[in-house]
């Protein structure tokens, strides 16, 4: 593995989690769930850390990177449960590291960079101490 997606394939570095059912449509050609689709899995699952974040109103934030490694298939009948944590914090950046796997093991990592942004000057803007404090408590050790 690569810096950065370190552990992302242990179950056991994660906290905050997700469980995602494969839908008949999620499925290509080949049937399995399309790489596109995986996407959305990862993002879902963020929703999860980043829906108890304190976003100042005058601020947003916005996916200014992102990282995924296929390590095995999806099928059909498979249900996804995917793990999500802080792997980084910076100063107007953050960024989460994710797992997904199914009942066989782990089917993909991703690394998902965020940036926080001030919605008048859409330009990034510093991590309030709140804020930077809710995502420590979520690093994955």
């Amino acid at each position: 593995m690569d810096a950065g997606y370190d552990g992302l394939n242990d179950r056991s570095r994660f906290d905050v989690w997700t469980r995602i059912d494969v839908r008949y449509r999620d499925l290509d050609l080949m049937g399995h769930v399309n790489h596109a689709v995986i996407v959305s899995y990862f993002e879902q699952a963020r929703n999860a850390i980043l829906g108890d974040l304190p976003l100042a109103p005058d601020a947003g934030m916005v996916l200014g990177e992102l990282q995924i490694r296929y390590l095995a298939e999806i099928g059909r009948d498979d249900s996804v449960d995917i793990g999500t944590g802080v792997a980084r914090i910076g100063g107007k950046s953050f960024t989460l590291g994710q797992g997904a796997f199914v009942e066989n093991g782990c089917v993909a990592i991703c690394l998902g960079t965020l940036v926080y942004i001030s919605r008048d000057s859409r330009r990034a803007a510093s991590l309030p101490s709140a804020f930077r404090d809710r995502l420590s408590a979520s690093l994955i050790e």
